[in-house]
């Protein structure tokens, strides 16, 4: 009876926490660059990245001719989404079967709440020769 009973409590938390779940949205531009050359048709993806669940793609798109950016996604969470943008790139690797990641952060402040961003977070010119130690190599 009261392993039942805990059961049924479980359930209804699981699906009360699920239904308080929220919809919230972060958005970035910015524009992107290999040692001061235009980095077109970069592969960019916007993730809330989880602790417990595996990740959640949020949105993916590609840098434009000049190396520009605009992406914005949306995630449906009981906590507050922890954003980040995921670029995939060959800037400063020589092997033609391997790319690099490389990962920015998306600071708080810019997680609106609701299905649209209200505040765009500038990444700014982004120089992936010289950007801190966030990247992870990959090989076919």
């Amino acid at each position: 009876m009261k392993s039942q009973l805990f059961a049924t409590a479980f359930i209804f938390g699981f699906v009360i926490s699920f239904a308080a779940a929220g919809v919230q949205s972060v958005g970035v531009h910015g524009s992107i660059n290999c040692d001061g050359e235009v980095a077109a048709n970069i592969r960019l993806e916007l993730w809330d990245k989880d602790r417990l669940d595996p990740d959640d793609l949020m949105a993916n798109t590609t840098t434009g001719k000049t190396g520009n950016f605009y992406i914005k996604g949306k995630e449906s969470e009981v906590t507050t989404i922890d954003p980040e943008l995921r670029i995939f790139h060959k800037c400063g690797v020589e092997t033609a079967k391997c790319y690099k990641q490389t990962i920015i952060e998306i600071p708080d402040e810019f997680i609106t709440d609701g299905a649209e961003p209200k505040n765009f977070y500038d990444a700014g010119n982004i120089n992936l020769r010289i950007l801190p130690n966030t990247e992870s190599k990959y090989c076919d």
